[in-house]
């Protein structure tokens, strides 16, 4: 009997840490301007996918341009924890847009 409420006390931690993994916020994070930078796109700083060159991290999510806003709604389309930046190449607009 112990046994069987270790393993439901496993399983309810497991959906609990999964539940919360898929619902991180957004994290800005200074290695996607070099990752962006080295699948080729034209990023310079922070304002490549957000509003303001440094977001803190309370309001990053308030500070997403277009293109960001774009990127969150595609993680959250396709439930992963966390942007990937192969995803630029199917932002919508044309080549300067990217």
């Amino acid at each position: 009997m112990k046994q069987r409420t270790r393993w439901i006390s496993i399983g309810s931690l497991a959906i609990v840490f999964t539940a919360v993994a898929f619902r991180t916020p957004v994290v800005a994070k200074p290695t996607f301007v070099v990752k962006a930078k080295d699948l080729g796109y034209p990023a310079q700083n922070c304002t490549y996918c957000h509003t303001v060159k440094v977001p803190k991290k309370a309001t990053a999510q308030q500070d997403l341009n277009d293109r960001g806003k774009w990127l969150l709604q595609r993680k959250n389309e396709l439930k992963v924890p966390e942007v990937l930046l192969d995803w630029l190449k199917d932002y919508p607009g044309g080549k300067e847009q990217k």
